[in-house]
């Protein structure tokens, strides 16, 4: 007995050594965002036309009153737009004005005359010169008001230079004189300006701010705008260490005329903020700021907030504000043609943190204090997936109806302030059809139902019992739901939700997005398990994982991928090598610069599997390996298992969510084949090749000079690309690795031919 207890006590000290923690950790990058990293600055503007980047020259039109923004729909700037409409260039630009437009300039001396260079040639004793190349400039004028409305003049200047006197022996300057001229004084000037057009169609000038529907909790309509401490391109603005703190993102609305408007128009900026919601809690000395740009191009602080000392005290809700705009002391004033407000927060750069979420703004005349009211119902949050175990599943996995969800709700909120005391009938409707590979529709169109729409309301979609999908093998498979209700409100843009569910290769839990990063960490071995239940049969041919950078370099982190056919919980005799299917040594985490950001693992040798399948990681180093973390899906959490140093247990992180981890499975895709040829099977086949493809895809026809209208489609659905006139190839370089849908509409005969291709790094 005494033996006993001594190992059972040696046995609880060795698991109490060597414990693992689960830990869910804030993301440092935006997986949805991540792109590249690029230089920041502040867009500054006064005009017509606005300074972006320093040195960019944007000309934009006048947004009129009411100004209006939900976020049910993306307003903001495209990703790299101005960028990628560049209209003019200009070299070696100088005026009085940049500096009052914001453009970044360097110092120079320059002259009006020739300059020269001067050698001494030792062998003729004699000095020689040349003449110096001259310089173009490009002049924009001292007047502010029309500084990049004017016709810029070109001028020739030459650096000024030296005169010198040599040393007849060793042939170097012993002595020199500065040769000026005129101008003498220093020039300021942009090495490069350039003048773009803004995008139409948005209401914000900038794209610092990350549109989205996942982070926030309870917003007053679907979609919002958040404010964090990453740059538009969903990276960090400074991770040189974790003490870095600073202004990280703005949202600038595009100029707004309020020439004719004065203060007894009784104008009001209101909208919602929330903080946190799903990310990370703002710190006490965060703060989310607005500010308004007076006549002199100054910005205004005209409100602010500050974070919390502990996310304990972070209210989950969302709060209104509003904030007149009063006349100021002469001779400034708001009331002036290009008017402009902001929205900024001060946060910790080194990561996707200190979070603020921003909704349904508006701006508008004829409005009090109290003027909380809105006349709009609408939807709360996106459709979700109609799969009961899964957010993704292959075609010739899927079995219906029973691995369609029996219900599913979706939130509508009435705005008015007495929703509940009068609830107005709301007539809604919901349709689904299969897209692909065959149109029809699988739910009776314009199915009318009525609820009375009062403060909170939830409107239920059975796919189980509702969707009459046609029976047929196919290896790919699209359904589109849609629910739309019909309010008599303003805003019809938050009305209709859509959801595309397209069953191809990929089985997945999470829904593409990471709000946090999950991880293990502790001495002794690591592993992590993930479980998948297969419906039948099936060769896996791939993987793909989310990687989340966060505040500690991991790059160097070496573990091994595992695949198991079964895991044995609390069994402290169960050794998992037995059930060993494949293992991928010696990796290390590599971050993908692209849209969300998943790396793309192929199998040397694709495995048949059936019943269970468990993928995971296996590694000793201490440090925790960061895999995205989706917690607006929760059907991973069940699935998910660690290894506690003796015995496999089920994972006890909280909150739910689901681990990004994905497997592609394929047998006739992903073999020894080349190409993918269309999936129509007509007899003017097109093929695309390679595939798996790096990015450059080649046509093959059997007509030669074949125009053909390409579009590709995400596993969501939702299409990425799209080109007319393709002859000889497709480049998808610029999309992230990971299976697309690709039509081909052939211009000669109007058949469209569909293909799947995969675009994996190697």
């Amino acid at each position: 007995m005494k033996k006993f207890v001594t190992f059972t006590l040696l046995l609880s000290l060795c698991q109490f050594i060597f414990a693992q923690d689960e830990e869910l950790t804030d993301l440092s990058f935006n997986p949805a965002l991540y792109h590249s990293t690029k230089a920041y600055q502040p867009a500054s503007h006064t005009h017509k036309y606005l300074v972006d980047k320093s040195n960019i020259i944007v000309t934009t039109d006048t947004l009129q009153l009411p100004f209006v923004d939900d976020f049910s729909t993306n307003r903001l700037r495209s990703y790299k737009w101005i960028e990628n409409n560049i209209t003019d260039t200009f070299r070696n630009v100088f005026g009085t004005c940049l500096g009052n437009e914001g453009v970044s300039t360097i110092p120079g001396r320059f002259m009006q005359d020739t300059s020269w260079s001067y050698s001494f040639d030792t062998l003729t004793q004699r000095i020689d010169s040349t003449a110096k190349a001259p310089i173009a400039f490009t002049f924009f004028g001292p007047a502010t008001s029309v500084c990049f409305t004017q016709t810029p003049q070109n001028f020739t200047y030459w650096p000024e230079y030296y005169t010198y006197t040599f040393d007849s022996t060793a042939g170097k300057p012993r002595d020199s004189v500065l040769v000026t001229g005129s101008p003498s004084d220093s020039i300021y000037y942009a090495p490069f300006i350039y003048f773009s057009k803004a995008e139409s169609g948005t209401l914000w000038f900038d794209n610092y701010a990350y549109h989205n529907y996942t982070y926030p909790v309870n917003p007053p309509t679907i979609g919002v705008a958040t404010l964090d401490g990453l740059n538009e391109y969903g990276l960090p603005y400074n991770n040189a260490n974790t003490n870095t703190y600073g202004t990280a993102d703005y949202l600038t609305s595009l100029p707004i005329n309020l020439a004719s408007v004065t203060e007894g128009d009784s104008l009001y900026l209101s909208f919602f903020y929330e903080a946190q919601g799903l990310g990370d809690s703002p710190d006490k000395n965060d703060s989310l700021i607005v500010e308004f740009k007076d006549n002199s191009g100054a910005w205004r602080t005209v409100w602010s907030d500050t974070g919390y000392s502990s996310s304990l005290y972070v209210p989950q809700t969302f709060k209104q504000v509003l904030i007149n705009v009063p006349q100021l002391a002469i001779p400034y004033t708001y009331f002036y043609s290009t008017f402009q407000f902001r929205f900024r927060n001060k946060a910790s750069l080194y990561g996707n943190n200190d979070h603020w979420h921003i909704d349904y703004v508006r701006f508008d005349k004829t409005r009090f204090a109290t003027d909380t009211n809105i006349q709009d119902i609408a939807f709360v949050y996106p459709f979700p997936t109609i799969l009961k175990n899964f957010t993704l599943m292959p075609a010739d996995q899927f079995s219906n109806p029973a691995d369609l969800r029996d219900s599913i709700t979706l939130t509508v909120r009435n705005l008015e302030r007495d929703a509940n005391n009068n609830p107005p009938a709301t007539n809604f409707t919901k349709g689904a059809e299969q897209v692909y590979p065959t149109p029809v529709v699988i739910i009776a169109p314009d199915v009318l139902q009525t609820f009375n729409a009062g403060d909170y309301n939830y409107l239920q979609v059975s796919p189980s019992a509702e969707y009459t999908i046609p029976v047929a093998t196919v290896d790919s498979l699209i359904l589109s739901s849609t629910v739309l209700i019909n309010p008599n409100d303003s805003r019809p843009q938050n009305d209709t939700l859509h959801h595309t569910q397209n069953f191809n290769s990929v089985m997945a839990y999470d829904d593409g997005t990471a709000e946090r990063a999950y991880g293990i960490s502790g001495l002794g071995l690591k592993k992590f398990a993930y479980e998948f239940n297969l419906n039948q049969p099936d060769t896996l041919v791939a993987f793909q994982v989310q990687y989340s950078q966060v505040d500690v370099n991991i790059s160097n982190l070496v573990f091994n991928f595992n695949g198991w056919s079964s895991v044995t919980l609390n069994d402290m005799s169960f050794d998992d090598a037995s059930t060993r299917i494949f293992s991928l040594d010696n990796r290390r985490p590599f971050y993908i610069d692209s849209m969300n950001g998943f790396t793309t693992y192929k199998l040397d040798t694709p495995l048949i599997l059936s019943g269970k399948v468990y993928l995971g990681w296996t590694q000793t180093d201490t440090r925790r390996m960061q895999i995205g973390y989706d917690l607006n899906s929760t059907l991973g959490k069940q699935h998910m298992f660690v290894f506690t140093g003796t015995t496999w247990k089920a994972s006890t992180i909280t909150p739910d969510g689901s681990p990004m981890i994905r497997l592609i499975f394929d047998s006739n895709y992903w073999g020894g084949t080349s190409s993918v040829t269309d999936l129509t099977k007509d007899e003017n086949r097109i093929t695309f090749f390679p595939n798996p493809t790096s990015g450059l895809l080649q046509i093959r026809s059997e007509r030669e000079g074949v125009l053909l209208d390409v579009t590709v489609t995400d596993m969501l659905g939702q299409r990425v690309k799209h080109e007319n006139g393709i002859i000889n190839q497709v480049d998808i370089r610029d999309l992230q690795n990971g299976i697309y849908l690709l039509s081909a509409k052939d211009n000669s005969t109007g058949e469209t031919h569909h293909s799947k291709v995969i675009k994996a790094a190697y």
